[in-house]
């Protein structure tokens, strides 16, 4: 009673911070799902770690209603019929948002917008479109204050796509991510306007597009972070597994491969599907929920994810190299890598249809208690190579990680007189496998974190004691302190 009191009383949270955390707390005075002693023992001690989500999930953590179902057939529950034009079409996605759960009571994914707003552009004037489009960011940006809010565009070139490049560089707000699908069929001149709002605003995400359809087909979107996610489907849970404590449990690397990764990686699965089983039967989320009741989601195309993260002090621990100096680091990387793969591979994915019932495979990107630990399978920063060395080292990694993967890479300033410049590097870090490439410059306001985006004028506010909007301001802060995060090596700095 005494936790429940001083969330009440901390006047560092607002009304919907404090309401979030009392629900967290109501969930968390019932038991933990039912796992064994080892797996619980694994969670105490952080080898294991399931994100806080919380010892009764209610919910699935990720979810991806298809939004242009909804835009054909409207709901009966929200009481929305088919918009017919602009206007229709804005609202009806607007107050659709207000009722997509997800770990963080926030949607996760907007809709591939420009396949849901291009078809009524024509219902109003170029200038209609603009205003509406910008108050519809705006609007986003005000009542969905989470970093982890994510719109898709691209690959095609459309109206929408423009004008919403546009927008984000005019309006730079944090909220919401974006990413941009790139594959051969997207014109230079959108990729070039994609790299301009970037190189100002820290996103879009360049996606490989052409790899993701390859791994999941064409109705994939990108939700949250990075996760790559089937539309219409989702995750029910993301528990992760640091490799850098597997690592300080082994003898040495034979043990860790042959031995404490396989069981690790066995309890990983246990916690994953006990969670996943509560969420379907006892939680029965889909049996009540409209989204899935509409047809706007489907079980079937639901998967569960596993992190991996801290495999750079992984490798360090167990050979005494150093990824993206030592050549011989690279083997024992994509050894380590390879081998969580085929082991998660090895075993069934309680429903997890979407991905063929095996888990989906994910690079975590780390959270702000992280300590000591890099991100995913990333180099740490401040110790990254050469760029080209960096990305053919990375570029062998991403295609283990089905589920989701991204890299950050900072440029000095000087790197807004050359997009074409930026663009050949993109264009060539996708030929070598990099799924997801962020880019950012130092001057730059905004800072991605690992994943999602604060501004530094809010996370100077944050330290000054600030109530703040956006809930995500905090988990920045904290990450890129404890993380080193503004350490990364700055490409192209003489």
């Amino acid at each position: 009673m005494e936790k429940i009191y001083r969330i009440i009383a901390n006047t560092n949270l607002d009304f919907k911070d404090k309401r979030h955390l009392l629900c967290l707390e109501a969930e968390n005075s019932l038991p933990y799902v039912e796992i064994s002693q080892q797996a619980q023992t694994y969670l105490k001690e952080g080898t294991i770690c399931d994100l806080f989500e919380g010892n009764a999930p209610y919910r699935p953590r990720y979810i991806l209603p298809d939004f242009l179902l909804f835009m054909k057939q409207g709901s009966e529950y929200l009481n929305i019929s088919p918009p017919k034009n602009l206007f229709e079409a804005i609202n009806a996605l607007l107050i659709i948002y207000r009722f997509v759960p997800s770990i963080t009571s926030y949607p996760v994914y907007l809709g591939q917008i420009e396949e849901l707003l291009e078809p009524f552009l024509s219902t109003v004037s170029p200038k209609e479109a603009e205003n509406l489009l910008r108050f519809f960011l705006i609007n986003i940006d005000r009542t969905l204050p989470d970093a982890f809010v994510h719109m898709n565009i691209g690959p095609a070139d459309t109206k929408v796509s423009r004008l919403i490049l546009s927008l984000e560089k005019e309006l730079k707000h944090s909220i919401p991510n974006l990413s941009l699908k790139y594959s051969p069929e997207t014109p230079d001149d959108l990729a070039l306007q994609a790299i301009d709002t970037a190189l100002v605003t820290g996103k879009p995400y360049f996606v490989n597009h052409q790899e993701l359809v390859n791994d999941l087909g064409k109705d994939y979107a990108i939700a949250s972070c990075y996760n790559t996610l089937l539309i219409g489907g989702g995750s029910h849970t993301l528990v992760r597994l640091n490799l850098k404590k597997v690592a300080e449990k082994s003898n040495d690397y034979s043990d860790f491969i042959n031995h404490k990764l396989p069981e690790a990686t066995s309890l990983l699965v246990e916690i994953i599907n006990a969670r996943a089983k509560f969420i379907v039967e006892k939680a029965k989320f889909f049996e009540t929920s409209f989204l899935a009741k509409e047809g706007l989601i489907n079980l079937s195309k639901f998967t569960s994810m596993a992190g991996f993260f801290g495999l750079y002090e992984a490798v360090k621990q167990l050979t005494d190299l150093n990824m993206g100096k030592d050549g011989e680091a690279e083997k024992y990387a994509l050894d380590i890598t390879s081998h969580a793969r085929d082991l998660m591979d090895s075993y069934t994915g309680l429903y997890c249809e979407g991905y063929c019932n095996k888990i989906g495979f994910h690079a975590q990107s780390g959270i702000d208690t992280d300590i000591g630990v890099t991100a995913g399978v990333r180099i740490k920063y401040g110790e990254e190579p050469l760029l080209y060395e960096q990305v053919n080292l990375e570029g062998k990694l991403h295609p283990y990680f089905n589920a989701g993967i991204s890299d950050i890479y900072t440029f000095d300033p000087t790197a807004k007189e050359n997009p074409a410049g930026l663009l050949k590097i993109i264009k060539t870090a996708m030929k070598k496998g990099i799924r997801i490439f962020a880019l950012t410059t130092t001057d730059s306001e905004f800072v991605r974190v690992t994943g999602y985006l604060v501004k530094k004028t809010d996370i100077e506010k944050y330290h000054r004691g600030e109530l703040l909007r956006e809930d995500t301001v905090k988990l920045g802060a904290d990450s890129i302190r404890n993380n080193e995060t503004l350490k990364r090596r700055v490409f192209g700095k003489s």
